[in-house]
C-alpha cells in the first residue's frame, strides 16, 4: 500500500479542536495500533491489511506526525490524552494495544493510568510492545536525535531533517531495507520535519516518568507480548533482556531484524499478535 492510499482510506476526525487522521477498519475484537518516532501510522499498513479481514483495527497520526498537526503542548501526556480520546470517539470498550518505538511508553502511560482507574469505559486487555525505549537507561538514541533534541535542534532541523538524512538513520536501525519504502514512509514525516525538535520530548521525559512507566510494565495484571527485532541497535537485544526479565510472563518473539519488525518481518509480527489476541480472549 502506498502512503495516499493509506491516507485515503481514512479519515480526519475533530477531536477538541485539533483534526486527527484516524483509520478505523474490520470488525470483531479491536485493536489499537500505536506507531513510533519519526513516521505515522503507515508504519502499521502491511500488518493491518492482513489483521482487519478478522479484527477490528484502529490506527491513529500522534499530534505532529503524518496527517494529525502539532499543538502548543507535545508531550506524552497530551499523546496519550489524545489515544484515549480516540478510543472514546471510536466507541472501543476494550481493546488490545500494540505499541512500537516512541509509543512503548504511551502504553506504559496507558497501563499506569489503568493501575489509577483513570481509563474508565476502556479495558485493556493486552500490550503487544515492539522495540521501544521500555527501560530508559537502556536507550540508545542516535546522534542526529541527540542534537536535534539538544539546545541546537530548531537550527538544525532544516539541515538534519531532510530525505536524505531520514534514509540514512533508516539504514542503520533497519536489517531488511529491501521492505522499507524510504519514499513513502518520507511522505508521511516531511509534513512536520522542521518540527522535529518539539517531537523529541520523549528522550527526557522517559526519565522524568522513569519508576512509573517502569511499575506499569512490571504489573501484571494486564498480560503483554514481545515481538522484538534483536538486532536493532537503538532498543534491541539489550532492551528485550531486561523487559523478559521484567515480566517474565509476557509471550516473547525475538526476531533477527532491526527497529521496524512490523516492517521488516510483517507475517510473523501478524501471527504473533494473532497468536497473543487467541491468549487473552
Amino acid at each position: 500500500m502506498r502512503y495516499d492510499e493509506w491516507r485515503a482510506s481514512g479519515r480526519e476526525v475533530e477531536l477538541e479542536g485539533v483534526r486527527v487522521f484516524v483509520r478505523d477498519r474490520g470488525e470483531g475484537r479491536a485493536l489499537v495500533f500505536l506507531h513510533g518516532f519519526p513516521t505515522s501510522s503507515f508504519d502499521w499498513a502491511e500488518v493491518i491489511a492482513r489483521l482487519e479481514t478478522r479484527f477490528r483495527c484502529i490506527a491513529f497520526d500522534f499530534l505532529g506526525f503524518g496527517g494529525t498537526p502539532p499543538v502548543a503542548r507535545i508531550d506524552y501526556a497530551a499523546q496519550c490524552d489524545l489515544a484515549i480520546r480516540v478510543m472514546r470517539a471510536s466507541g472501543v470498550e476494550r481493546c488490545v494495544i500494540v505499541a512500537h518505538d516512541y509509543a512503548v511508553s504511551i502504553a506504559q502511560e496507558l497501563l499506569a493510568r489503568r493501575r489509577e482507574g483513570a481509563l474508565s469505559g476502556i479495558e485493556i486487555e493486552g500490550v503487544v510492545f515492539m522495540n521501544g525505549g521500555i527501560e530508559p537507561t537502556l536507550h540508545r538514541a542516535l546522534l542526529v536525535q541527540k542534537l536535534l533534541a539538544g539546545p541546537l535542534g530548531p537550527w538544525l532541523a532544516p539541515v538534519l531533517v531532510t530525505k536524505r538524512t531520514f534514509a540514512r538513520s533508516m539504514g542503520r536501525l533497519i536489517t531488511r531495507m529491501d521492505r522499507f519504502d524510504v519514499d513513502e514512509h518520507w511522505r508521511g514525516v516531511r509534513v512536520h520535519a522542521a518540527r522535529a525538535p518539539r517531537l523529541l520530548h520523549y528522550i527526557a521525559e522517559r526519565k522524568t516518568y522513569a519508576e512509573r512507566w517502569r511499575a506499569a510494565f512490571r504489573d501484571r495484571s494486564v498480560p503483554v507480548a514481545l515481538v522484538w527485532g534483536t538486532r536493532d541497535p537503538v532498543s534491541g537485544g539489550h532492551v528485550l533482556a531486561w523487559a523478559r526479565e521484567a515480566r517474565p510472563d509476557a509471550e516473547v518473539l525475538a526476531l533477527d531484524v532491526g527497529h521496524y519488525p512490523q516492517v521488516e518481518a510483517t507475517e510473523e509480527c501478524v501471527a504473533a499478535i494473532e497468536r497473543f489476541v487467541a491468549g487473552v480472549g
